[in-house]
């Protein structure tokens, strides 16, 4: 994403997923990528806390309805 000229909605929002996805199974005790570390576990709680912040807020964005493939459904 660092090296694209221009970072679109559709090419972030599969990288937000993907991080979540990674994140929640660090925090999750049943994952295999569970982390054991308590200090670690609380600043990767922080961090997945600010990440879906940000990404809750692609949901204001009309761009959002293009980017996850609704918008011929939003058009009809």
């Amino acid at each position: 994403m660092s090296m694209s000229k221009y970072v679109t909605l559709s090419s972030s929002v599969p990288i937000y997923n993907k991080l979540l996805d990674h994140i929640e199974g660090l925090l999750d005790e049943d994952d295999e990528k569970y982390c054991e570390i308590q200090s670690i576990r609380d600043a990767i709680q922080k961090g997945y806390e600010k990440l879906k912040r940000y990404y809750s807020k692609t949901d204001d964005s009309y761009a959002y309805t293009i980017a996850t493939s609704n918008f011929i459904i939003f058009l009809f």
